[in-house]
């Protein structure tokens, strides 16, 4: 296979050349001339191009040469632009053997033998490039002095040294990209850089690529990149010129030799920091041991200082031989050194994003997690390894490290790439035989619809893509190991990208194991059915989440610990679930659920789970005790539990694990509980709870001798779990949609069933955080004329009876209606039949939308004083009497009948007026704009 690729792509080149070449037009007769010239001194045409007869000639252009090297390029015009050739003959080129070509822009000449000068001569002017190939070093046997330099931005030179070698910088001032080499790493001569540049002439530079047996200085040079093949016993002194490195931004020296060892570029730290724009280097050779400790505190910032073989002598009595780094650091790498008394790795950086200390000998402790990569295998480090290691790229092999590794590392220890990243340790948990399943994993997806892509996120996810297979294709993009992925459709893909796909995970101690996935806010949490289990509940569906904290759970309006969930099913935990069941009104299973009626007789009980800001509600039949007939028994014997046929739960019989059926590890709880006062640890939930288990969740105090949190004034229920909300004031403002209203106070982060009325008249919510609710209220309930100057007492006189009513999580707080206004606006309203249509936001979403419209229907007076009757015997059953409300409807009666005497004597006059003057049209005014809506 790999032979008939081979083939195919020769072939390739061939057809591509052949399609080249016949492309090219002929050589007018001037090039044609030139080039047959030029060809015949270095080789003989006719032994590589055919003749062709139609014009007794050499068709150099549309030709293939019957040697591969041997090749010119044309233009449409008939003149060489390129020339690649191999000089086989002993005749000496000239640059009079190139002047007569008008267009070209290249040349490459192998095994080259050239006139003295020959660099510095005159070509044309078009010429750019030249490449001299395995020749005499005698080409730079050249005139040095005024405008003696080379014409071409762009020279490649290899040669063979016939004696000793010195370039000059003056010679390449117009030269921008540089490369010298030898045919050899191990040449007879010495090559050396002389800057005779004067202080008045400064050279841009852009690419040098040199063998050298000299640090060449680099003052008034200005130069982006520097590479140097450090040739075997370089001058050691030339190490000084590291001072004049200013202005070159990015450096690289490697030896030719790995066993010979120079200085470090000490030199660097004289530089001063104002003029230094020197961003990172990279030094391969072995370094030799410094006068001092290295202190960089001239450098500002650097992109990054890599040492990839230090060698044993880079060190002061085995620490760490830089005393200061550069401020700002991206990159650090220190490989092959002798570090044996480092002892705190993290001690020299701050904000630096790679470490990277490979074999080095370092007998310290694991560091804390302060970069995003580590690379410190082939090591003597100790310690243990934290979760926080999961979130970044790491290789921690042959070291000392032992105790448990963590989860991420346990979950894909199969996989061939993490054993190489931790193998070589004495971790207490990476037996092959005997590896714990993986549980841990928690996956999110997310998608975006500003850049069309999802974003996997969670946790144990892998360290690399391999780790994992998708049942439809996307491109994989690491943001952080472990914890995110970037997926994004394949370019050429023309369907639009799937909101959820199946992800298989190759490598888990279980074997091969596959997750469904969706997008969160893409779909609703489907309920199929609910099973008890004791205070276990095992709720099945789809469309649920494998990251537990996203997800809650109400079991009869009562909060249940979620345990775990995936796709499919969740289970939570209800303590106590029996008295609370009883002590709940229950569903009727035969009502008519939409009239909402109830009794208390039935075994259907109310089930919500929230995922996100979605949710869903199901009434599930309460199950008797399971006993295989009636629901499946779970199995217990995995981890020595046993079924209690009795309460109809597994006993775990230890407090290592939990779960309906022993499955799950248990939790711990802190150090404090210890069973004196009362209190024991719950390892269930992993709360240390009261004697009676209730536990206060750190939003109450455990009453120890009555066994009952007393929650703050924040929460309310036996566990403090659900928010005591608190209205603390209310505005009113000028909304997009008419008048807002706004609610400051306490509401949590738990918002199921949400509602906000006036009146018994709901108030369309738009938005609701912990502290602040805004809706737009019905405008019958804005009940006067509000202004700047009379806000308290208008507020006071005219809503102190109007009730605002908050409902959440099935707790009710009431109060006055007695809302502020904010800004300049006069807010006109009235007591009207206007009635408020609005669609109810979703209870569990943070940002609700509502629709918000006011109709006026001129026959609804008759309805409304139809109804007045009943809608004041419910108030004075709400607020205690009908006094006050019939009070409030006379002063209402009494401020609209004049506006509407005034509106009528206004529409009189316009009629008047507008017959007198002839004016045909008729005139409509909004009679919202008028303050009433019936007229």
């Amino acid at each position: 296979m790999r032979i008939l690729c081979y083939i195919l792509f020769l072939l390739f080149i061939i057809c591509q050349n052949i399609i080249l070449v016949d492309s090219q037009n002929e050589l007018i007769e001037s090039e044609y001339n030139c080039t047959l010239n030029l060809f015949n001194k270095i080789n003989q045409a006719s032994k590589e191009y055919p003749l062709n007869k139609t014009f007794n000639g050499y068709n150099f252009c549309s030709a293939v040469a019957l040697d591969f090297y041997n090749k010119f390029l044309c233009n449409d015009k008939g003149e060489v632009q390129s020339i690649r050739v191999v000089h086989l003959k002993k005749n000496k080129l000239s640059p009079n053997d190139f002047k007569c070509f008008s267009s070209i822009s290249s040349i490459n000449i192998d095994l080259f033998k050239v006139e003295k000068n020959f660099l510095i001569g005159e070509f044309p002017k078009t010429l750019m490039s030249m490449s001299l190939l395995n020749g005499d070093s005698s080409i730079f046997d050249m005139e040095i002095g005024f405008n003696k330099y080379i014409p071409v931005k762009e020279l490649y030179i290899k040669v063979y040294l016939s004696g000793p070698l010195y370039i000059y910088f003056s010679t390449l001032l117009n030269v921008k990209t540089f490369s010298f080499s030898t045919q050899t790493l191990k040449p007879k001569f010495k090559i050396n850089y002389i800057n005779d540049l004067n202080d008045t002439t400064t050279a841009n530079f852009s690419f040098y690529q040199i063998y050298s047996h000299n640090i060449p200085s680099m003052k008034n040079i200005n130069l982006p990149i520097l590479q140097i093949t450090l040739l075997g016993g370089a001058d050691k002194n030339s190490f000084s010129n590291f001072s004049t490195f200013s202005n070159v931004i990015g450096f690289a020296i490697t030896p030719s030799d790995k066993n010979e060892i120079y200085p470090f570029p000490i030199a660097l730290s004289e530089i001063p920091a104002e003029i230094n724009k020197n961003t990172g280097f990279t030094i391969s050779y072995q370094i030799d041991t410094p006068p001092t400790f290295i202190n960089f505190s001239n450098i500002n910032e650097m992109a990054s200082i890599s040492i990839l073989n230090a060698g044993k002598l880079f060190n002061i009595d085995g620490n760490f031989p830089f005393s200061v780094l550069p401020k700002k650091l991206f990159t650090f790498e220190f490989q092959n050194g002798n570090l044996s008394n480092f002892k705190n790795i993290n001690e020299k950086f701050t904000n630096i994003e790679i470490i990277d200390f490979q074999n080095n000998s370092i007998k310290g402790t694991l560091p804390n997690k302060i970069s995003d990569t580590y690379y410190l295998n082939n090591n003597e480090i100790t310690g243990e390894m934290d979760d926080s290691w999961c979130e970044v790229d790491f290789n921690v092999s042959n070291n000392s490290i032992g105790g448990k590794a963590p989860s991420c590392i346990v979950c894909h220890y199969l996989s061939p790439h993490t054993r190489s990243i931790v193998d070589g340790n004495g971790f207490t948990n990476l037996n092959v035989d005997n590896l714990e399943d993986c549980t841990t994993i928690e996956l999110n997806l997310s998608y975006d619809n500003d850049t069309q892509s999802l974003m996997l996120y969670g946790r144990d996810l892998g360290f690399q893509n391999g780790y994992t297979s998708l049942d439809k294709k996307f491109g994989r993009f690491i943001i952080t190991p472990n914890r995110a992925f970037q997926l994004k459709k394949y370019i050429f893909a023309t369907e639009p990208i799937p909101k959820g796909f199946n992800i298989t995970f190759l490598y888990l101690p279980q074997g091969l194991r596959t997750f469904e996935i969706t997008a969160y806010n893409e779909f609703i949490p489907q309920i199929d059915s609910v099973i008890r289990y004791s205070d276990y509940f095992i709720i099945n569906g789809k469309y649920f989440a494998y990251n537990s904290t996203i997800i809650n759970i109400l079991i009869s309006n009562e909060p249940c610990l979620v345990l775990s969930s995936n796709f499919n099913q969740i289970q939570c935990y209800l303590y106590n679930s029996n008295k609370i069941i009883n002590n709940s009104v229950i569903i009727n299973k035969n009502s008519d659920r939409s009239s909402g009626s109830i009794v208390n007789n039935s075994k259907e009980i109310h089930c919500l789970v929230q995922v996100m800001n979605v949710s869903n509600s199901f009434n599930f039949e309460l199950n008797e005790i399971c006993n295989g007939s009636n629901c499946e028994i779970p199995n217990c014997a995995k981890n020595g539990g046993e079924y209690n046929y009795l309460k109809g739960v597994c006993d775990c019989f230890s407090n290592e694990w939990r779960g309906y059926q022993c499955e799950l590890k248990s939790l711990k709880c802190s150090s404090e509980c210890n069973g004196e006062n009362g209190n024991f640890c719950n390892h269930i939930n992993g709360i240390c709870e009261c004697n009676n288990g209730l536990g206060c969740n750190n939003q109450g105090i455990c009453n120890q001798i009555t066994g009952e949190c007393n929650c703050t004034n924040q929460w309310i229920d036996s566990m403090c779990l659900t928010p005591n909300h608190q209205v603390y004031s209310q505005q009113l403002e000028q909304g997009e949609l008419g008048i807002l209203l706004i609610l400051n106070g306490w509401f949590g982060d738990i918002h199921i069933d949400l509602s906000v009325t006036i009146n018994n008249k709901p108030c369309d919510i738009i938005s609701n955080t912990q502290h602040e609710i805004k809706c737009y209220p019905p405008l019958s309930d804005i009940i006067c004329i509000i202004n700047n100057n009379n806000n308290n007492n208008n507020n006071n006189n005219n809503n102190n009876n109007t009730i605002l009513l908050v409902i959440q999580n099935n707790h009710k707080w009431s109060g006055n209606y007695d809302p502020v206004l904010l800004g300049n606006e006069n807010i006109i309203c009235g007591n009207s039949s206007s009635s408020s249509s609005s669609s109810n936001s979703s209870s569990n979403s943070s940002n609700s939308s509502s629709s918000y419209s006011n109709s006026s229907n001129s026959n609804s007076n008759s309805n409304s004083n139809s109804n007045s009757n009943s809608n004041n015997s419910n108030n004075s059953n709400e607020n205690g009497g009908s006094d006050s409300n019939i009070t409030n409807h006379f002063s209402i009666i009494v401020i609209i009948i004049p506006i509407i005497i005034l509106i009528l004597i206004l529409v009189f006059s316009i009629l008047i007026y507008c017959k007198r003057n002839r004016i045909n049209k008729h005139v409509f005014i909004p009679l919202e704009r008028l303050g009433s809506s019936s007229l």
